[in-house]
């Protein structure tokens, strides 16, 4: 039986909402820099940016009770072998 902390997955969570604020950093970062800053880009980047942010919230609001110590199972080979049974046929 393979298991992990449940806490693995949000530490993946923050790797992903890292490489997001990386990658919207440089989104905005080149509208700046080359002068591409319209109205309609620059309310475009507000709006992905306010939406990760409900994101986040809605994220923390749902996860503050969870308890990140509980094993999470990855792989159990007891389905197998009740799947497998020769008593089952």
């Amino acid at each position: 039986m393979i298991t992990i902390p449940l806490y693995i997955v949000l530490f993946i969570y923050l790797a992903y909402i890292s490489v997001l604020g990386i990658f919207s950093f440089i989104n905005l970062s080149h509208l700046f820099h080359n002068g591409a800053l319209t109205l309609i880009s620059f309310l475009m980047s507000c709006m992905t940016i306010g939406l990760v942010a409900f994101t986040l919230y809605l994220t923390f609001a749902s996860l503050v009770g969870t308890n990140w110590q509980q094993p999470l199972t990855l792989w159990n080979n007891d389905w197998v072998l009740k799947v497998f049974n020769p008593s089952n046929f």
